[in-house]
């Protein structure tokens, strides 16, 4: 007997955002599926099975009757699929034998795709291509675990995440969402796509991308190769978002012309954040490459320092609070001798100087001034950051002194 999908109401924090939407028919974390998930039933559970992957809190359970080879979890749309601008089934599938999946459309003109094997107890993602099927007319989505095989048990347990349709690659100045099966221009370094742990925030999107920075070298990083000359006559300010466990700046630098290098403010901990880096000043420097350094300069971690980042892309414009942080004060001169002056369109609550550990070497609190001149003639000839503080608001930049 069919039944609708089942979800354990004592998991209350999933039904907290009320319902998932398309092209994700359900990431198990955003609430009521968009469609009407028929079959065996799934049941909404932890992930106790977090890694690789799939870190994120929920996952559903499938419970395939392993003696009927056509056993199946149905997804009845009640029209028409429409398959224009997604046509990629794409889910994350853990489970603790070596399978095959069978996705079939049906209801119009069936048509049906087999996976590999699967691995064995690891998180796995599988994407099944029905770019031949746009307009089939097919109202149905069916899922076959180990289909047409009758040796196993009447309960046998399978794992699944983040049943989603999705296209083939990101457009650009979109570099990457992590919800394409490919970013708009490649991504070199230690990144992969996993499932969104933290699904909070700023960011309730199914799948971020995870990068894994050598914390012992202080200029490991993540490059983007465009291949020619970066065009930012229209979109000027690269964006991100980022999830960390510690405070950190991110430096993002365009190489490969007339290099140019913004270093963000220090991170917020344990939330996502969007940060901006304003390149309207390197339209014409020829640049091909944009590296991200994240934590740059700091060697004191360890060799695997993970950071989860999202919605990498250019932008043509910014709030206007954005705008007004980007211009609201000048500095010079830098690189520094003795004294630097800074000037800004509101009034200095605080200025703090800190070397590259984070270590604050010189602080000046209640300026409430809109220049100030800072003697820095006792330090050393190095590099540092200056935090600024206007009100609730900070800047940090980077200076060297000579």
């Amino acid at each position: 007997m069919k039944q609708k999908i089942l979800f354990f109401l004592g998991i209350v924090s999933y039904l907290n955002y009320g319902q998932c939407s398309d092209p994700v028919i359900t990431n198990f974390e955003c609430g009521m599926p968009t469609q009407t998930i028929l079959g065996n039933g799934v049941t909404l559970i932890n992930n106790f099975v977090s890694s690789g992957i799939n870190t994120s809190n929920n996952i559903g359970e499938y419970n395939d009757d392993g003696t009927n080879g056509w056993d199946n979890l149905l997804i009845d749309y009640g029209t028409e699929i429409n398959l224009n601008s997604n046509t990629f089934l794409s889910f994350k599938l853990y489970s603790t034998s070596s399978i095959q999946v069978l996705v079939k459309l049906e209801g119009g003109t069936p048509f049906e795709i087999w996976s590999d094997f699967s691995l064995v107890d690891t998180w796995q993602e599988f994407n099944f291509d029905f770019s031949s099927a746009v307009n089939n007319g097919n109202t149905s989505l069916v899922l076959f675990f180990n289909a047409s095989q009758t040796s196993g048990t009447t309960s046998d347990t399978y794992y699944i995440d983040d049943l989603r349709w999705t296209d083939t690659i990101n457009s650009y100045p979109l570099i990457s969402d992590f919800e394409s099966l490919n970013p708009s221009f490649p991504l070199l370094g230690n990144i992969q796509k996993v499932s969104n742990p933290y699904y909070s925030g700023i960011n309730t999107s199914t799948n971020v991308g995870q990068y894994i920075d050598d914390g012992t070298s202080g200029w490991d990083n993540m490059e983007i190769d465009f291949g020619t000359t970066i065009d930012l006559s229209s979109n000027p300010y690269f964006s991100l978002k980022l999830y960390t466990p510690s405070s950190i700046q991110v430096m993002a630098k365009l190489e490969g012309g007339t290099a140019v290098e913004v270093w963000s403010d220090f991170s917020s901990e344990n939330t996502w954040e969007e940060f901006n880096f304003d390149f309207s000043g390197a339209i014409s420097s020829g640049n091909t490459k944009l590296i991200l350094f994240f934590n740059p300069g700091i060697e004191s971690g360890t060799s695997s320092d993970i950071y989860y980042i999202d919605d990498l892309g250019w932008l043509s414009t910014l709030s206007n609070d954005e705008v007004n942080s980007i211009d609201s004060f000048t500095y010079s001169p830098n690189p520094i001798k003795d004294f630097l002056k800074i000037d800004s369109k509101t009034n200095i609550n605080s200025i703090i100087i800190f070397d590259m550990y984070g270590k604050v070497l010189m602080s000046h609190r209640n300026i409430n001034k809109k220049s100030f001149e800072f003697d820095l003639s006792t330090l050393s000839s190095g590099t540092y950051f200056l935090k600024n503080i206007f009100g609730n608001r900070t800047e940090t930049i980077k200076i060297i002194k000579k």
